[in-house]
Formats: structure tokens, sequence, C-alpha cells
């Protein structure tokens, strides 16, 4: 405690008596790209599972687990609290993945996002302190780093340069805020995920070029010297697995970079592998506006959790050629695919079309947001609508007294 009695940094972080063994998960956003994954590797673990979600793309990706007793269901939005406080109830961890996904996405009604990726997140945490779950694993994001010329680490500044990343940033804050001796929140951020996945997306851009090059033979590449670090679906879960069983004390308020430094690529690099298993291929490249760049060092999670990514990008990218060659998916052009293109319906103005490049772009904030008016009065915006980057962190008490960091 300090002179005020409030409790310290230390204090917080300090898990308190033996922490009892994970046994029952609840997965926020357990239909989704990543959801519907993971939730059959922790099935296949052990545990019991519960997903909350909306089911906005339907509930294919898991009604072939109904007819299992460890899983259910709560239909529901993560924004309301009575589902919220339903599906905690009884479950030892929580792995929230819920939110709108994407930079081009995130853009299109920029207030609700704000209500979907930050305001929901804050109250899932304090749903989870007054529930008693001990872990409460997020997904956040590379894309926090935005543009850095060197390589960046976990200590990094960080430098959102679109509204999804500074709601990472800002959710990552909320959820270390409310870091208890009970609760201990762990930020994964996820390099740019790619693979095949019982909720297939061809919004994300290994995805989508593997399915261009396939059924029309061309491709585009928009600033193909840009970095960006990529990690397969099912390793993003692998990561998560680990993590629940990981000691508390170890992981319990810790940020981790998740992915592994052989998969940074640049874009063209990208370009080339695809070439590479389409021989026929063209690759048109061009320049634009988007200036996300980011090498990341993945040291701390190899170090720590001994985690490491097992599938390459080319055993991806075949995975991906031979569900569609299969006809898994019969169009990957239709919005139930696309995060941005099911949103896009639903706010698009009559007549309106997006540029051709929109699903690849990181927009830049808009002023008229809530976040930018939320912001702007604390100097954490610029002129040019880019958020200013964050101070690099400092060593909490419990971090610095590990040697971490």
């Amino acid at each position: 405690m300090d002179e005020q009695g409030e409790p310290t940094t230390q204090d917080r972080g300090t898990p308190r008596g033996e922490p009892a063994v994970v046994k029952r998960v609840l997965v926020v956003g357990g239909a989704g790209y990543i959801g519907s994954t993971l939730v059959r590797g922790l099935l296949g673990d052990g545990y019991r599972v519960r997903v909350l979600d909306s089911l906005e793309f339907g509930d294919t990706s898991i009604r072939a687990l109904y007819h299992n007793p460890d899983f259910e269901v709560v239909r529901g939005d993560f924004r309301c609290v009575e589902p919220v406080v339903r599906a905690t109830q009884g479950v030892d961890a929580v792995i929230h993945l819920g939110g709108i996904v994407g930079d081009p996405a995130c853009a299109l009604d920029e207030d609700l996002t704000l209500e979907t990726n930050l305001a929901a997140t804050s109250l899932l945490a304090e749903v989870c302190r007054g529930a008693g779950i001990s872990r409460l694993l997020f997904a956040s994001s590379c894309s926090v780093y935005g543009t850095a010329e060197e390589i960046v680490d976990e200590e990094a500044a960080l430098n959102p340069v679109s509204l999804y990343a500074a709601t990472k940033v800002d959710s990552e804050k909320v959820l270390l805020a409310a870091r208890n001796q009970s609760l201990h929140p762990v930020i994964f951020r996820l390099a740019t995920v790619f693979g095949w996945s019982y909720r297939p997306r061809f919004d994300l851009v290994v995805n989508l070029l593997t399915a261009r090059a396939g059924s029309e033979g061309k491709i585009t590449i928009y600033n193909g010297e840009q970095w960006r670090p990529f990690i397969h679906v099912e390793d993003v879960c692998r990561a998560f697995r680990m993590a629940l069983v990981a000691p508390l004390e170890l992981v319990s308020g810790q940020v981790y970079n998740t992915g592994s430094s052989f998969m940074n690529f640049t874009l063209r690099q990208l370009a080339d592998m695809i070439q590479h298993l389409e021989p026929e291929l063209e690759v048109e490249y061009v320049d634009n506006a988007d200036i996300r760049n980011y090498r990341v060092s993945f040291e701390r999670i190899r170090r720590e959790m001994g985690f490491q990514c097992h599938i390459s990008m080319e055993t991806g990218i075949r995975g991906l050629q031979e569900a569609l060659r299969r006809g898994l998916v019969k169009d990957y052009r239709e919005p139930v695919y696309s995060n941005y293109q099911t949103l896009l319906a639903q706010v698009r103005q009559p007549n309106e079309q997006p540029a051709p490049e929109a699903e690849w772009m990181a927009p830049q904030f808009s002023k008229n947001s809530l976040w930018w008016n939320l912001n702007q009065a604390n100097g954490r915006v610029e002129a040019n609508g880019h958020a200013k980057p964050a101070a690099k962190p400092a060593k909490t008490a419990s971090h610095a007294a590990a040697g971490r960091g």
C-alpha cells in the first residue's frame, strides 16, 4: 500500500494464493475467424468451452460442435451487460476476441467502432473482476506500432495510424488497469493473421491475395517494400492455449508480441512466395498513401513462453489453395467472407462506391469522430489526423523486479 492506502503496482500484480487450474473457458467472439479454430483446440485440450457471440455471420463455423457436452453458446452482443454477465458465470478464464476487426472496417463507422472495441472491452473487464475470473487474455494487434524504421519490441513507442489500432492501444490500457490480485490480464499483440479457418475471411492480405491469384491470375501489391509480421491462425490459437497453463506470476499483466521473427516479410516478398506457387501469376506494384510499415521482435514470447510459429507462410498459402480448389468457398468475394464488406453494406449510402484499394488501407482518423474529440484536448492526435506516438512504456514494479522488459 502507498501512504494513502491505495494498492501499489506490485500489490495489484501479485497473484494471491495458489491459483486454481483453469477448467472452464469463455471465448468472446468464439464463432469468428480465430475463435472457431480456437474453441476446437480448447475442447481437444479437455476444457469446457462457452462462446459468447452475436452470430452476425451465422453459426456455420461452430454448428458441428453443438453435440459436444463440453461446448455451449450464449448468443448475445458483448456490448450489453446482461449477456456478458450470463456468459462469464462459472468460468475460470476469458479469451477476448470480440470486436470490429481490421483498419478499413473500423473506419466505416467510427463511433460504432469505439462502442464495440473500447467501451465493450471496459465493460468486460469490470464484469470479469466482479465474477472472480482469474485470466483474461486479449487479442490486440501489432498494428499498434503503425510505422517504425527499426525493429520494434514490446517496449517500443506505440504509433497507431488507424482507429482500429488506436482502440487496441486504449483497450490494452483499460485491461491492464483492471489488473489486481484476482484478475490477471495478458495482452497478445498479434501479427497479421492468415490461413484457412472454419469461418473463412478474405479481407486479410494473404488470404485475399491467394484467392485472387488462383481466381484471376493477377494481383496488385500496394507499397511492396513495406514490412509486416505474419502468423497463421492455428499458431495464434496455440499461443492462447499456452497462456492458459503458463504460471500466473510469469504472464500476469504482460504484453506479448505474438508471432516469430522469421515471419516478418515485405509485401513484395509475400507476392514472390505466392508467385512461386502460382507460376503464371501476374503481379502489379502500386504505391498509395498507406504508411503502415513495421518489423517486430518476438523474442519475449519465445523466451518466456517458449512460443514459436510452427506453420510457415508457404504451408499456410498451400492450405488456402487446397481449400479453394476443393470448392469449400464458392466465391471468395461474397460479403460474408469480409468484415469490411459486411459492415459496408450496413452503412454505405446508395450509389456510394469505395475505392478498389479501400479494403487494404489504414484510413486516417476522422476529425469528427468521438475518438478524435476525446484525445485532441490531451494532445494525442496530430493535425493530420494521425495519433501521436505514445510514450515508451515504463516498467512496472513487478516487471522490473523480475528483470523483464
